[in-house]
């Protein structure tokens, strides 16, 4: 089954109405609009994604009306975590044998939330509304003078606090920015950008909801306090992921070169 549906995602226009459809239940007349595709091939490419399991499809009246299965959905994550598995296993035995060559190496923060909504609404949580949630007082440069978060949404943008007279401080810079889907970014709040860390937030949508991912590495930058620096991320992203709206609890996850 998992082959089939590699096989039908494999099109960019079927990826591009499975996506559609991982946000609700639409119509094929619906999906033709998104797209620049016509109703009938549109219903080619749905009846590929349900013979793959990845679609279904329930009737209202004289409307049919087409979802992304969660069965579906399951089998492909679950192929997809034993094969980054596997190979982050494969990494690790190469990291072992590169050690005494790479020197020391700091392993990254690794942190997981699941969130409420849509991977839209979630990633512009993340982004257009970071000042509803981020605690400025005690994780800004500028402390209780920041009142705003801003990002410029494109590889080459700022991150940047502003202050309640306007000042501003630099946070990061993007690096890549895929919309919904995931944004890295060069972060220094506050220090030289020289010295800055690598941030890679990505968004995975689950039905109802959202799963956030944050992989924060490259402490290597910070020198001689890299450990301890890296230590305080590791607390701090706790404190700064258990103040998004909706989220429960924070889960640590194991660096990715020490899973088995």
């Amino acid at each position: 089954m998992v082959s089939e549906q590699l096989e039908a995602l494999a099109v960019t226009t079927r990826r591009e109405i499975y996506t559609i459809l991982l946000e609700g239940s639409r119509s094929v007349g619906e999906i033709a609009k998104e797209l620049p595709v016509s109703r009938p091939a549109v219903s080619q490419h749905l009846k590929v994604l349900a013979d793959a399991g990845l679609v279904g499809v329930s009737v209202s009246g004289n409307r049919h009306y087409y979802g992304a299965l969660p069965a579906g959905l399951e089998t492909l994550r679950s192929w997809a975590d034993q094969m980054w598995e596997q190979a982050m296993g494969r990494f690790a035995e190469f990291a072992d044998r590169k050690e005494t060559n790479m020197g020391d190496r700091i392993d990254p923060v690794v942190k997981r939330v699941t969130v409420p909504g849509t991977a839209s609404e979630v990633f512009a949580l993340f982004t257009e509304g970071i000042a509803e949630w981020w605690p400025f007082s005690t994780h800004s440069v500028a402390g209780d003078d920041a009142i705003d978060a801003r990002i410029d949404p494109r590889p080459g943008g700022r991150m940047y606090e502003v202050t309640k007279t306007g000042q501003q401080h630099d946070w990061a810079s993007v690096l890549l920015w895929e919309q919904d889907r995931r944004m890295v970014l060069d972060w220094y709040p506050g220090l030289p950008s020289g010295e800055a860390t690598r941030l890679e937030i990505s968004f995975l949508p689950l039905g109802d909801s959202t799963e956030v991912t944050l992989v924060h590495g490259g402490w290597e930058a910070r020198g001689d306090e890299a450990s301890d620096r890296r230590d305080d991320y590791d607390r701090g992203w706790d404190v700064v992921l258990g103040l998004v709206p909706g989220v429960g609890t924070v889960e640590g996850v194991p660096s990715p070169a020490r899973l088995p």
